[in-house]
């Protein structure tokens, strides 16, 4: 039983088979969001031995084995263009020194 992070993959059990899935979420201390590899998402996911006597029996999925890591793509939502980044210091610099006014 390991703790993931984003991007490990998993072997779960969805419906009673077992599909290879990815982390794309952590929702609580031992609670995943998984994605199968046919796209579909698993939410509330944990460990098979975290689960209580009643919830092995009747929980729909559950992670059964860690199988490895992926490297994460991070997307970049702003993306700031650098000529843009260094004119904006440049323009606080000016008002710090007095040469802008308000």
């Amino acid at each position: 039983m390991k703790k993931l992070k984003i991007g490990d993959q998993v072997d779960a059990i969805f419906l009673g088979s077992t599909e290879k899935c990815n982390v794309i979420e952590i929702t609580d201390k031992q609670l995943y969001k998984l994605q199968m590899t046919s796209g579909t998402i698993l939410p509330g996911v944990t460990w098979y031995k975290l689960l209580d006597e009643k919830q092995k029996k009747t929980k729909p999925w559950y992670i059964v084995k860690y199988t490895g890591h992926t490297k994460v793509k991070v997307l970049e939502k702003d993306s700031i263009q650098k000529l843009d980044l260094e004119n904006h210091i440049q323009k606080q610099k000016d008002f710090i020194h007095g040469k802008i006014k308000k």
